[in-house]
C-alpha cells in the first residue's frame, strides 16, 4: 500500500537551532513549514555556552539559560594560564534539550508544523519528495524546497550521495563539581588539534576532549582527566564535531544548514550562533525565491571570519609549542578584547579583522 503524502512549501529536516531558525523565520512570513525533527527529548552533547547577545538577536527568552559564567581560563601544554575576564557581557550556558525545545516552540508559535519523525530518504529530487517514518508508518512528504539540518551525519546528505563531512571526534560527561570560570586545556596529549574543557552547569560541570581520530579517543579523555585531576565519570558521551570546509551551501533547492553544512567556527568550535544564522539566511533565500543566494549572504556575513579562525587553528594547535605561544599572546588585555570581538561577539568589520592580524604581527615577531 503506498503511503499518504503530505504536502507542505518546505520541509526542514531536524529540530535542532539551525531547523527550528529556520522554520520559525518562513513561519512568520506565511509559508506553510512542516518541521521533522527525530526526538524531541534528545539531548545533544554540548558544552552549551552561546553569547548573551543570541537572546537578543533572535528574541529568545532568557530563561533558558542554566547558568552566567563571567571569564574564561585558558591552560597550556605546560600549565601556563590566562584568565580572561567578561565583565558585563558573559558566557550564557543553555541545557540543549531544553533550548531546543524553545526553539521549536517558538516556531510552532508561528504557525510551523513539528512532527516527531525520522527522515528515511529523497524519493524524487526534482518533485522535492522525500520518505519518513512518522508514528510507525511510511509517508511521504512533498515540498517546493528542503532545509536539511540534520546535523554531522545528514541522511539527506547521504540520500544524495554527498561525502560525509570530515569530523573532529568528542568524548564528554556530566561530573559533580564546580568552576568559576569556562575553561579550555589544551595539550596534544589529550587533545591533538583542539581542546578539552571544563564548563560548569546547573547539575555539575560538563568535561570532554576532541581528536580527529576515534581510535585513541578513550585514552585522550583519561590523559585529560589525569591531568586535570578530575574524577573518572562512570557515563560518557561519544559525538562528532563537523569540521569547517565551506563547500556545502545547497543543491538546488536542497540547503544544508547547521551541522549537516559544517557551519562551527574553527579554532572555539562554536556551532550554536552559526547554525541558526545558517538556518535564518536559508529561509530567507528560499522567501526571496533564490536559493543560490543563501551562499552569498553566508559567505559575506561569515567567509573572511571563518578562514581567519582555520588559519589561526592550523598555526597554533599544529603542535604544543605554537600552542605555548597562543596562550602567551593571551596575556596581553588587548588580544584577549579583539578576540572576544571574533570568538564570543560574532565581531568581523573588517577594522576588527585587520586589527586582529596586526595584533598577532606585533607579539609574534
Amino acid at each position: 500500500m503506498k503511503p499518504d503524502t503530505n504536502r507542505t512549501d518546505v520541509l526542514v529536516v531536524g529540530g535542532g537551532p539551525a531547523g527550528a531558525t529556520a522554520a520559525r523565520v518562513l513561519a512568520e512570513k506565511g509559508r506553510e513549514v512542516l518541521l521533522l525533527e527525530k526526538d524531541r527529548g534528545y539531548s545533544k552533547p554540548c558544552g552549551g555556552g552561546v553569547s548573551l547577545g543570541i537572546f537578543e538577536e533572535f528574541n529568545l527568552p532568557r530563561t533558558s539559560i542554566k547558568k552566567e559564567v563571567y571569564g574564561l581560563r585558558l591552560v597550556s601544554p605546560t600549565q601556563n594560564q590566562v584568565d580572561i575576564p567578561l565583565p558585563g557581557r558573559p558566557v550564557a550556558l543553555v541545557e540543549r534539550k531544553e533550548f531546543d525545545e524553545t526553539l521549536r516552540l517558538k516556531a510552532e508559535q508561528q504557525g510551523a508544523r513539528v512532527i516527531e519523525g525520522e527522515f528515511l530518504r529523497i524519493l524524487d529530487e526534482k518533485r522535492g519528495l522525500a520518505l519518513a517514518l512518522i508514528g510507525g508508518e511510511k509517508a511521504e512528504i512533498q515540498s517546493g524546497s528542503i532545509v536539511a539540518a540534520d546535523g554531522v551525519n545528514s541522511r539527506v546528505r547521504t540520500s544524495l550521495n554527498i561525502k560525509p563531512l570530515p569530523a573532529l571526534w568528542t568524548c564528554s560527561s556530566l561530573i559533580q563539581g564546580q568552576r568559576e570560570f569556562c575553561e579550555f586545556w589544551f595539550g596534544a596529549s589529550e587533545s591533538p588539534y583542539s581542546y578539552s574543557w571544563i564548563f560548569p552547569t546547573a547539575a555539575g560541570l560538563s568535561v570532554g576532549t576532541g581528536a580527529l581520530e576515534a581510535r585513541n579517543l578513550q585514552k585522550l579523555f583519561h590523559n585529560f582527566l589525569d591531568r586535570s585531576g578530575l574524577e573518572v565519570p562512570v557515563k560518557r558521551r561519544v559525538y562528532k564535531i563537523p569540521v569547517w570546509q565551506g563547500k556545502l551551501f545547497n543543491r538546488k533547492n536542497i540547503l544544508f544548514v547547521g551541522d549537516a553544512a559544517g557551519q562551527v567556527l574553527p579554532l572555539s568550535y562554536e556551532g550554536i550562533y552559526y547554525a541558526m544564522k545558517g538556518g535564518e539566511m536559508a529561509a530567507r533565500a528560499i522567501l526571496e525565491g533564490k536559493p543560490g543566494d543563501y551562499k552569498k549572504m553566508w559567505k559575506g556575513e561569515f567567509r573572511k571570519r571563518f578562514l581567519l579562525l582555520d588559519t589561526l587553528k592550523n598555526y597554533f594547535l599544529k603542535n604544543d609549542a605554537s600552542t605555548e605561544k597562543m596562550i602567551a599572546l593571551h596575556r596581553h588585555p588587548e588580544v584577549q578584547e579583539i578576540s572576544l570581538r571574533l570568538w564570543l561577539r560574532q565581531e568581523d568589520r573588517r577594522h576588527t579583522l585587520f586589527h586582529y592580524l596586526k595584533l598577532l604581527g606585533k607579539y609574534l615577531r
